[in-house]
């Protein structure tokens, strides 16, 4: 690596009760993957280094002492060096620190636009919606001011959300088989930090050797037991999950993943509809995505 380990009393500790998501994920990340911030063009280059050493999982670093105020070069120096698409940052204000979610091959992008293209298309079939019912948000850096940010793999949400700091109602994030924690603290992560406005997450992990996927659907719900004022009103849960295998065999407690309208749309209707795919229209997915994988 070219930066430098940061030192014990900066990294970061998942102990305390009170630790955020971001300190949870954090403590995840292995001591060799932790760094002091020196440049951008050092970070990009260990970021390159990464990439061209042919791994095909994903791979986290955390690194301290960089501000927000340096992200937008940073994202220019990505773009310049063609990585953006293999890069995914969370970042926490309070503690100058961020997390690289670094991914070196193309496949969750090929998962992640398949997807949204059959969810869109689902939603195009709504009576009384079409194509631009929704919009894509990509991979735009979502933020609460002055206190976190977020980057996304896929997202949409309805159209009349309009301008940079609209949040999406439906987020899709893709991992591969060594980074099904992180992927759950990131469900976690949209539910919780953007206010409602995220209120679906699919997630999505890829395995090779033999080839499957794992989808896991996340909303927020209601406590089990009687809320108090001490409980929590909603958390962030697992709805559903879809286990697929190589020759497209689904399993699960479901037969259809379901995203409810009301997670869509913020405006209520008389045509009302949940978008659904079926176990058969899973497996379908699957088996195509295991074609383009190959």
């Amino acid at each position: 690596m070219l930066l430098d380990l940061i030192s014990p009393e900066r990294r970061p500790s998942a102990r305390n009760r009170g630790a955020t998501l971001f300190e949870i994920q954090a403590a995840l990340i292995p001591e060799q993957n932790r760094f002091l911030y020196q440049s951008t063009q050092e970070l990009v280059l260990t970021i390159q280094t990464i990439i061209d050493s042919g791994s095909a999982e994903e791979y986290f670093i955390y690194f301290h002492g960089i501000s927000d105020s340096e992200f937008d070069t940073f994202e220019e120096e990505l773009r310049k060096a063609r990585l953006h698409s293999s890069v995914r940052l969370t970042f926490e204000n309070a503690l100058d620190a961020a997390i690289l979610r670094i991914m070196p091959r193309s496949e969750h992008h090929k998962v992640g636009v398949n997807l949204f293209t059959e969810i869109t298309a689902k939603i195009a079939s709504i009576p009384s919606h079409g194509s631009r019912s929704v919009q894509w948000f990509g991979a735009t850096q979502l933020q609460i001011p002055r206190v976190r940010s977020k980057e996304g793999d896929q997202a949409l949400g309805p159209a009349t959300r309009a301008g940079w700091s609209a949040w999406p109602s439906v987020m899709i994030e893709l991992g591969y088989s060594g980074g099904l924690d992180f992927l759950r603290l990131d469900a976690k992560w949209w539910l919780i930090n953007s206010g409602g406005k995220t209120r679906f997450v699919i997630l999505v992990q890829i395995m090779r050797n033999p080839f499957s996927l794992r989808f896991e659907c996340w909303k927020m719900i209601p406590p089990g037991r009687r809320q108090t004022r001490q409980t929590r009103a909603w958390i962030p849960e697992q709805v559903q999950d879809f286990n697929i295998d190589e020759e497209g065999v689904v399993t699960s407690a479901s037969r259809k993943l379901s995203i409810p309208y009301d997670c869509i749309f913020d405006e209520p209707s008389d045509n009302a509809s949940d978008v659904v795919l079926t176990n058969v229209e899973l497996s379908s997915f699957a088996l195509r995505m295991f074609n383009f994988l190959q």
